[in-house]
């Protein structure tokens, strides 16, 4: 597949605006087509960036985007693995709407958003079609006065279907005292009324052996009710070279089971 992004960095000013095009051309099908099958040409992202001067600056993100809730991205070279883990599997992909975001201060961000929900555009896996969805998300990080947990990074997200399926997040990526070495944990839970509930749990590590050497490692266990999977587990194992500028290079292993 191709990625091809047109964008505009969002400025600094009160009323800056900005904006981003990605298309993906090829037969990768990443459920974006209206159809739910491949399509030569998918629109991944469409929206558009405004800052409103309320505060330290309303930031509005409006048209397509990609989900508040996840640990990996849709675009391969944004994640450790080519292979997305289970976490990825259940959680909703994109949603068209409204995202505003507020930093409230260095340590605090928050967001809310007002979405359509739709399993035809797959933009959520499980949703039901046409359905008002709302989304929220905070991140702080503790400060130097929590000891020891000082630098935590804590995510947390939900995303309530008002109808069909409701999605939890939670990312946390631990202060490590070993230079070089980086450990994430993340946790998803899907609460359908239908009865198919999943909740998947995943811990990331990562290792800077040199400048262009990172040794990354994944493990990941849970339940999907709505693939029929429980018991699931997974193992990662990696390694990502940069084997000439701009260009990304992995040997990987992956190991599933349930």
């Amino acid at each position: 597949v191709v990625s091809l992004t047109l964008a505009s960095a969002q400025g600094a000013g009160e009323y800056a605006s900005g904006y981003t095009v990605q298309l993906w051309a090829g037969p990768d099908d990443q459920g974006t087509a209206s159809t739910g099958t491949e399509e030569a040409i998918e629109l991944v992202q469409a929206n558009i960036d405004l800052r409103v001067p309320v505060g330290n600056g309303l930031d509005l993100k409006v048209g397509q985007f990609g989900t508040v809730v996840g640990y990996e991205v849709y675009d391969y070279n944004q994640n450790a693995f080519f292979q997305r883990g289970l976490g990825f599997a259940v959680e909703p992909t994109h949603h068209t709407g409204v995202l505003a975001s507020y930093q409230v201060n260095d340590d605090l961000a928050v967001s809310v958003a007002a979405v359509n929900d739709s399993s035809n555009n797959t933009t959520n896996n499980n949703g039901g079609d046409n359905n008002a969805a709302l989304a929220a998300t905070v991140s702080y990080t503790l400060g130097d006065g929590t000891g020891a947990l000082g630098g935590t990074e804590l995510y947390g997200a939900t995303i309530q279907d008002l109808n069909a399926v409701d999605y939890w997040y939670l990312q946390v990526g631990l202060p490590v005292p070993v230079e070089g070495l980086s450990l994430d944990f993340a946790a998803d839970w899907v609460d359908a009324e239908a009865g198919n509930d999943g909740e998947i749990y995943q811990v990331y590590a990562a290792y800077t052996l040199s400048d262009k050497a990172t040794l990354n490692a994944r493990y990941e266990w849970g339940d999907d009710d709505a693939a029929g999977l429980v018991n699931m587990d997974s193992v990662a194992v990696g390694i990502t070279y940069d084997l000439w500028d701009n260009v990304t290079s992995r040997v990987q292993w992956m190991s599933t089971s349930a």
